[in-house]
This record gives C-alpha cells, structure tokens and sequence, in this order.
C-alpha cells in the first residue's frame, strides 16, 4: 500500500523518470522503510527538509486511504542512513569534548527525532548527561560532564 501510494505520488509530481527504483523494506522493528533509489536530490531538499514534508504527505495520503495511522520512514538515496551515521560521529566526538575538557557541548539544532538518537546514544555513559534546550526549530541537545 505505503509503495504503491509512493510510486503514484512520485508519479504525479513528475518524477517518474527520475527514480530507478522504490522498494519497501520490513525492518527489525517491524517499521516498513521505503527506499527510494535515483536522481531525485530536489526530493531531499536543504537537510532533508523536503525529505520530512514529502513523508509527512505520504503519510496522510495513506492514513487516509486505510482509515488508520500509517507507519514507515522514507528514504532517498539511503540520505537518512547517512546522516543517522553521521550524527554518531558527531555525538561520539561531542562526547569525547565534554569529558576531556570537562564543559557543556551543545549540538547543532536538530529533530525530535535526531535528539532522541543523541539521547540513546548517550545514555550508555555514566559520566555524561544529556539535556534538550530551546524551542522549535532551534531546539537541541546539550551534552553535559557529571563533575
């Protein structure tokens, strides 16, 4: 249904010669994440903003058509993939800054999402602690050293 209703959506918005492939993946969470696979970077958009509202409109199509809420994440280009790797690297050097310099690192704003990755992340070290700050889109994480 959530591929089907993507490939349509894709279709209308004029894409369809642009994606090579849109492919529904079951995860270990039993989430279905569809991929998305070919040039369509415009679909992306500055940090994945276009990315976030295109799923936000798939979303309601599909809750719509089922008459219930529908669960899934799109990807394009494995962006999402990329960039929750990256958000490690970011949060694991972050991190490392707070404990050796003993001082609060405060991280790029970022989703509710990508805040509760940081969260989890770093909830496996006693010595550090996390804090969200700010409101809307300029809310963030705050890594803070245990004295």
């Amino acid at each position: 249904m959530v591929k089907n209703e993507t490939e349509l959506l894709l279709e209308r918005m004029g894409f369809k010669d642009n994606i090579e492939d849109i492919g529904a993946h079951e995860g270990v969470t039993r989430r279905i994440t569809v991929r998305i696979r070919g040039e369509a970077r415009m679909l992306i958009g500055e940090y994945g903003n276009n990315l976030a509202a295109l799923e936000h409109v798939l979303r309601r199509i599909v809750a719509k058509n089922q008459g219930a809420e529908a669960h899934f994440t799109l990807d394009i280009n494995d962006y999402r993939m990329k960039r929750l790797e990256d958000l490690k690297q970011d949060v694991k050097s972050a991190a490392h800054d707070a404990r050796m310099y003993k001082k609060s690192v405060s991280l790029r704003p970022m989703s509710s999402f990508e805040r509760r990755i940081v969260h989890l992340l770093l909830s496996e070290y006693p010595d550090i602690a996390t804090e969200s700050v700010g409101d809307g889109d300029e809310r963030r994480v705050v890594i803070k050293p245990f004295p």
